[in-house]
């Protein structure tokens, strides 16, 4: 946005929202020198690249990144950048700038703009068009001087290329020779084609002639042949006729050939059926004979046995008394049996009770395993070993307390997890030291198990007695000692004893509550029914103890199982109580066994006996029921008899009928015999009539197949004359279009004609030319067409080289002309700019007690403006020389002197709103840092400057601050108390400086 004056385009406020370090922010700068002071990293610098984007500038120009979303800030979804500048006109301008992920926003003034109405961000001057103008006219010289290289080359190689382009024109000059005699031989060719067309067609006429005459003596020939052919074809229909009717009379004589065959069949079948009948007659009366056999001796068999029957039924009631009674004995036997029976099931029934009731009780005690199984393994796997390899030590390894304990109630299970640590419960306990060291040797080191092992302690079971409680302790609450609670091997109580002293840990109850501190000098540790209670006294002195209470609570460490030895016991008692009462009833349930194990006997004898008169009685049923049946068949049988002389009579009147039709059949025969024998008479009078007529046919055949061959030939050769002549006519068009088109085509069209209208040709003569010049030109004949494509090509690219240096030539002095104008117009203003800023410079680093001048560094190329350059020469102290400046020569902090005193002389030269200056005083010392500061306050001071932006991390002391001059400092940090009362804190300071 330009301005028309210094006032205009001042920065009076400044508003960030999510911008870089801000969440929000907003200051209104003071219109002379703004001294802006923070930490590093607080945000001064976030401020000046808001200055940066919010007038049309890009991100490169910050030096931080070249996408705008990077400075929006973390957490947030877009950036306002918003600036107050100053107008001169009235109200101000007020320039916003939006920025998301993907996208920015201009407005100015609340209303949405394109970028270009902020402001343009590159301006061109006469400078960047002398340095394009430069740039053009170097490219222009090195494209020229390459296409004057080009262009030499291509002529250079051209050269080379003459003599063969000459020799090629010598071959040209041949060829159009050959040509033309090659167009001569063609005009002698025509002619002779004419003559030899001439004497085809005389031929080709005396053929037709001989063909028209063969034709017409074949025609009457073939004819005479149709006549002879159509009688032949009329006796061959009376051929076939007959044939015909030969071959109907044939089936019908087969037909009565058949009707014969059948009569004689039927005889034969009539013989047969009556032979069948008498031998079917022979069968019967061999059956019957056998029938009355049989009848004979069933009778016989039946009159022996006619007095068993009633011995068989006598024996049969005896039989039944016997069994009745048998079957009374048995029933008593079963009642018997069956009460003896029902008493021992009911034995038998509560023992299988007891027996499950042992079961279940020895269960529970396998539920500690189990407990024992899921949670520490290793202690079970040991345990398991230890049960099936017991009897190989010396001495008895006691299993761990935590499955040999047996606790009398499950209440008690509290005190006792709370007083025994959980190693002490999985130790397995041995007696022997050599027992001690094989069996950790196995676990530890063979199986790799972890497990707690320990000797037995030397004391014994006396050592561990509790002491008697008496009526005092009972007063006080105890109750009883944590040993009284169980009962364990014995091993494994004398170790629980010496490492917990249970035999000596009491157990109270409520009237332990206000005892506590009696109770403690006692035992140190004892237990109510709902606190573990210790006291601890002091090793410094043994008046003060402290107490502590804790809260009992079972840490289900100890399985939750009853000692159930006493009721096992008294259920195996009982089972063997059961099983000895069962003991006394078996004697007499085996005798009842066997007694009815005889009846049983007895009773399968009876049965047996009584089956065996039951089946002689049914045999002898069966005996009389088979004679009967056989009495019946013999009669059946008898009247079936065939009668022989009624089956002579049927064959008789057969073989008769059969007869009758025979001679009917034969006379039909002799009829149809005889009407063959007239027909075959007739077909061969016919056969020798057509023989006579093939003859005469075969005759005529060959006359005319030598006619059709003759005819065929003299075609044939009137083919071959007729496709002479076309094949020259053909030739001879062919030709003349060559002729023709050779004429139109060439240059040389008047010796063309002059050759055709001439009647003196030699084609010996011709030919013999044409193989001369042939000749010459396949001696010197040589693929050159690439050559000459190539000579063609370069001669092209040589002409349009030569275009483009005339026009490149054209442009260069056309720009030669623009340059040395601009430079004119440019040179002589920027030397004195460069004068004037000179002349500032000197006078600040005269102020400085230093001496300092800037000059125009100009090439020895005066028109290579790109690398024109100011060179600035410093002599900071007075034993030295001037020195151009450089980071080599030049501290840091004489560089930023350098160039802070170079921007100062350079703000009358230019109309700038305003100006900033990040950290210029990095690097300097203390004394060049306020030199600087007086210099750019005084600047600001003076009223014609612009405003100022100077950012510093440091706090320099004792400046002196005027009105112009306006302080800013940056508290920004995410911990950040934002509700200060910063007038009270300064009021506060100024009291404090008072």
């Amino acid at each position: 946005m330009k301005m028309t004056n210094k006032v205009g385009g001042r920065i009076v406020r400044i508003k960030l929202k999510g911008f870089m370090t801000y969440d929000d922010l907003e200051f209104k700068p003071d219109k002379g020198l703004n001294l802006i002071i923070g930490l590093n990293g607080s945000g001064k610098s976030s401020i000046m690249s808001a200055i940066c984007l919010g007038l049309g500038g890009r991100p490169q120009f910050t030096g931080r990144t070249v996408q705008l979303s990077d400075f929006i800030k973390h957490f947030h979804s877009k950036a306002i950048v918003e600036i107050e500048l100053e107008s001169p006109h009235g109200r101000n301008d007020v320039i916003c700038r939006v920025i998301e992920k993907d996208k920015h926003l201009w407005y100015l003034n609340n209303k949405l703009v394109n970028q270009n109405e902020i402001g343009d961000p590159s301006l061109v001057t006469l400078f960047d068009e002398l340095k394009t103008l430069r740039n053009d006219y170097c490219r222009f010289g090195k494209e020229l001087e390459e296409l004057e290289n080009n262009k030499n080359s291509e002529e250079r190689l051209n050269e080379r290329l003459k003599p063969e382009i000459e020799k090629h024109e010598e071959r040209q000059q041949l060829k159009i020779e050959l040509d033309i005699l090659q167009f001569k031989k063609m005009v002698c060719d025509y002619k002779l084609l004419q003559s030899s067309v001439k004497e085809k067609e005389n031929e080709r006429k005396q053929l037709n002639r001989e063909v028209l005459k063969m034709e017409e003596t074949c025609n009457q020939l073939k004819a005479e042949k149709t006549n002879y052919s159509s009688e032949l074809s009329n006796y061959q229909k009376k051929i076939n006729e007959m044939k015909k009717e030969v071959y109907r009379r044939m089936q019908e004589l087969s037909k009565y050939h058949q009707n014969l065959k059948e009569c004689r069949g039927e005889i034969d079948e009539a013989k047969i059926t009556f032979d069948n009948r008498m031998q079917e007659k022979q069968e019967q009366m061999s059956k019957l004979t056998a029938l009355s056999r049989q009848i004979e001796g069933l009778k016989d068999v039946l009159s022996l046995k006619k007095g068993d029957m009633a011995a068989l039924k006598e024996k049969l009631i005896e039989n039944s008394k016997e069994y009745e009674n048998i079957k009374q004995q048995l029933t008593s036997c079963d009642s018997d049996l069956e009460r003896v029976k029902l008493n021992k099931n009911a034995l038998e029934y509560k023992r299988k009770f007891k027996q499950e009731e042992i079961l279940r009780i020895s269960n529970e005690e396998d539920k500690k395993y189990e407990m024992l199984r899921h949670k520490h393994p290793d202690t079970y796997t040991a345990l398991k070993w230890l049960q099936q390899n017991a009897s190989s030590f010396r001495a008895g390894i006691s299993p761990p307390p935590l499955v040999s304990l047996k606790i009398g109630n499950d209440e008690d299970r509290k005190y006792i997890e709370n007083a025994v640590s959980n190693r002490d419960l999985l130790m397995f306990v041995c007696e022997d030291k050599e027992d001690l060291e094989r069996f950790v040797k196995i676990m530890k080191h063979e199986k790799k198990l972890s497990i707690n092992v320990s000797i037995v302690p030397e004391e014994s079971m006396a050592a561990f007695s509790s002491h008697p409680i008496s009526n005092n302790m009972r007063n006080l609450g105890i109750h009883c000692y944590l040993k009284d609670l169980f009962t364990a091997p014995e091993p494994v109580m004398r170790l629980l004893c010496k490492l917990n002293n249970v035999h000596r840990v009491p157990v109270c109850t409520e009237k332990a509550e206000g005892n506590i501190d009696s109770i403690l000098n006692f035992s140190n540790l004892f237990f109510t029914k709902s606190e573990k209670i210790m006291g601890k006294r002091s090793r410094y002195g043994q008046q003060s103890m402290s107490v502590r209470r804790d809260i009992l609570m079972s840490r289900n460490v100890l399985p939750n199982f009853k000692d159930n030895s006493a009721a096992l016991l008294s259920a195996r008692r009982e089972l063997q109580e059961i099983e000895e009462e069962l003991l006394k009833y078996q004697p007499h349930y085996e005798a009842l066994e066997k007694q009815r194990r005889q009846l049983e006997q007895q009773q399968e004898q009876l049965r047996k006996e009584r089956d065996d008169i039951n089946s002689e009685m049914r045999k002898l049923n069966d005996l009389r029921v088979k004679l009967k049946q056989i009495t019946d068949c013999y009669e059946r049988k008898a009247k079936d008899v065939i009668d022989e002389e009624g089956e002579k009579r049927k064959v008789t009147d057969a073989v008769r009928n059969v007869n009758a039709k025979k001679l009917l059949i034969l006379t039909k025969i002799l009829e149809i015999v005889k009407e063959m024998l007239r027909l075959k008479k007739e077909k061969a009078t016919s056969i020798l009539y057509m023989r006579g007529f093939s003859e005469k046919i075969s005759s005529l055949d060959v006359k005319i197949s030598y006619h059709e061959r003759e005819l065929q030939n003299t075609k044939s050769r009137l083919s071959v004359v007729d496709s002479e002549r076309n094949c020259l006519k053909t030739q001879g068009f062919k030709l003349l279009t060559e002729l023709e088109a050779k004429k139109e085509s060439s240059e040389n069209l008047k010796e063309y004609t002059r050759i055709v209208a001439s009647q003196n040709l030699d084609l010996e003569e011709i030919k013999q030319r044409i193989s001369n010049i042939e000749a010459q030109i396949e001696l010197t004949d040589e693929d050159i067409a690439p050559i000459i494509a190539e000579f063609t090509k370069r001669k092209q690219n040589i002409c349009s080289i030569e275009e483009q240096i005339d026009s490149l030539k054209t442009k260069v002095e056309d720009l030669k002309a623009r340059i040395q104008e601009l430079k004119e117009k440019w040179l002589p203003p920027l030397l004195n700019r460069i004068e004037s800023v000179n002349r500032k410079f000197s006078k600040y680093y005269k102020i400085l007690k230093c001496a300092g001048e800037i000059s125009l560094d100009q090439t020895d190329d005066t028109d290579d403006f790109p690398n024109y350059g100011l060179q600035i020469k410093l002599k900071y102290r007075v034993n030295e020389e001037f020195m151009e400046l450089s980071p080599t020569h030049h501290s840091g902090g004489e560089c930023s002197v350098a160039a802070i005193i170079f921007i100062l002389s350079l703000q009358e030269l230019t109309d700038v709103p305003f100006r900033c200056i990040d950290e210029i005083n990095q690097g300097m010392d203390a004394i060049n840092e306020r030199s600087i500061y007086q210099l750019v306050a005084d600047a600001a001071r003076s009223g014609s400057c612009s405003q100022y932006f100077l950012l510093t991390p440091k706090l320099l002391m004792d400046l002196s601050y005027h009105k112009d001059v306006a302080v800013h400092t940056i508290f920004n940090s995410p911990y950040l108390q934002t509700k200060l009362n910063v007038q009270e804190h300064i009021r506060i300071a100024k009291a404090h400086r008072q």
